[in-house]
């Protein structure tokens, strides 16, 4: 499906996009399109061309690596709003290094890669964006490597959780909208450990679970239990 002038106009609000002089935007938008995924259907595989990057307009992709025994291991779940595969267009061979899939119905919005470059050589300031995104993931990415290297399950699942607080709610909530076993191998814990987890944060009075809404009750005990310095934030790592 061609991007129509409803959709360009929602691109123009992304960070990636809202600076670029009109010219430029428009080259992009010749090669690119919108797409539709349904649930549980595949992306792109490991070791597939990657030509593209993308940004998600509705639904969800999960990012995961998978071991010979077809065991799944979450790199990451991307969300409304968040592109992911922009880095590989950097990469040499230029291949996808994890498989992606549709957790729901999902709408995206792929780019030519070879496009994006070329304005890339035409904007310092489109250079500029690219390289802040790519160090805040970085720094995301050293902080997961600190939280699984240091800290025990506990500490990531609560870093999880005041990561991903809505902020528009007054009573801080965390909306679950990935699945328990999904959030789990992406925090490196079982299922089963998970959920214990869980059933003692209620038990202690820190948080209630009311089906996949989790409120926090005492962030700030919380967060001290951490510190603050260790909040896994929402963000795509390719």
């Amino acid at each position: 499906m061609s991007i129509s002038k409803l959709f360009q106009q929602e691109l123009r609000q992304h960070y990636l996009f809202r600076r670029l002089p009109d010219e430029a935007f428009n080259s992009i938008l010749v090669q690119s399109n919108l797409t539709s995924l349904k649930r549980n259907e595949t992306l792109f595989e490991q070791g597939d061309e990657a030509s593209r990057f993308f940004l998600v307009r509705s639904g969800q992709i999960m990012l995961f690596q998978s071991s010979p025994e077809g065991n799944e291991k979450v790199v990451d779940i991307i969300g409304p709003g968040q592109t992911f595969a922009e880095a590989v267009m950097f990469m040499e061979g230029n291949r996808f290094p994890v498989n992606s899939r549709a957790t729901c119905n999902t709408e995206l919005f792929f780019f030519d890669s070879k496009a994006f470059i070329k304005q890339l050589h035409k904007s310092n300031a489109l250079c500029f964006v690219m390289m802040a995104d790519m160090s805040t993931r970085l720094k995301g990415l050293l902080t997961e490597i600190s939280e699984l290297t240091i800290y025990n399950a506990k500490h990531r699942l609560i870093s999880y959780l005041l990561g991903h607080i809505n902020d528009l709610q007054e009573q801080p909530t965390v909306k679950l909208t990935a699945t328990k076993s999904m959030i789990a191998s992406r925090l490196s814990i079982t299922p089963e450990t998970f959920s214990r987890i869980m059933s003692k944060l209620k038990k202690e009075g820190l948080i209630s679970i009311d089906d996949e809404t989790i409120t926090l009750i005492q962030p700030e005990k919380l967060k001290e239990i951490i510190g603050e310095q260790f909040l896994h934030k929402k963000s795509g790592c390719m």
